[in-house]
């Protein structure tokens, strides 16, 4: 596939836009009384482990997905990823993250069974986070993201929201505080590595 088709694939389902903002979680919390909410574990594994050969994505020596064109031009367009293994409610989800460029972020993932991807987090201690997220609507329509943290980091709440485009507006609700958009510090990735070493302390 060549750059316009490389291109297309960029701006199309694979990529992820999306902003995020710190929650004020002592006050007011009306995404618990009108949204729906699931309990989330999410992994974060080590992107040396992983293998891509004749178009099937390998894991600790366990196939995990097979990748159709597309997936397979982006992932050999990017050397960085995130490798990622969520567990949400009954659905279990393998995940790679590009590089995040300000709100913008590719995304490839593959619902996968419950029991491989509890294997493959049994290959050794992952970062990890906990969560329980709360799905809220806006005044706008628009669906909101609320995270609560769980263990090492309780009390922590994030808001996000996905656009189909930066330029999208959106109406902020009077409990969102600082947005952290493009804050790396702040992605979940980092926040497991965070909370890894505040259990291990």
């Amino acid at each position: 596939m060549g750059r316009t088709g490389l291109g297309a694939v960029y701006m199309g389902e694979y990529t992820e836009i999306e902003r995020r903002f710190f929650v004020n979680g002592e006050g007011d919390k009306p995404w618990r009384e009108d949204g729906d909410s699931t309990s989330i574990r999410q992994f974060y594994l080590d992107k040396g482990q992983l293998v891509f050969s004749e178009s099937e994505l390998i894991y600790g020596g366990a196939a995990v997905a097979r990748l159709n064109e597309e997936e397979q031009v982006l992932f050999q367009s990017e050397n960085d990823w995130t490798v990622r293994v969520r567990f949400r409610d009954e659905r279990t989800v393998f995940t790679l993250k590009g590089r995040r460029t300000n709100a913008s972020a590719i995304e490839l993932e593959w619902p996968i069974e419950r029991a491989l991807g509890e294997a493959l987090v049994s290959l050794e201690e992952y970062p990890r986070v906990e969560k329980t997220r709360y799905e809220w609507r806006g005044s706008d329509g628009m669906l909101w993201e609320i995270d609560e943290f769980e263990g090492g980091l309780l009390g922590l709440v994030l808001a996000e929201i996905e656009l189909q485009n930066i330029e999208q507006p959106v109406e902020l609700p009077e409990w969102v505080q600082l947005e952290i958009t493009g804050n790396l510090a702040w992605s979940n990735s980092n926040l497991a590595y965070r909370s890894s070493r505040i259990i291990l302390d």
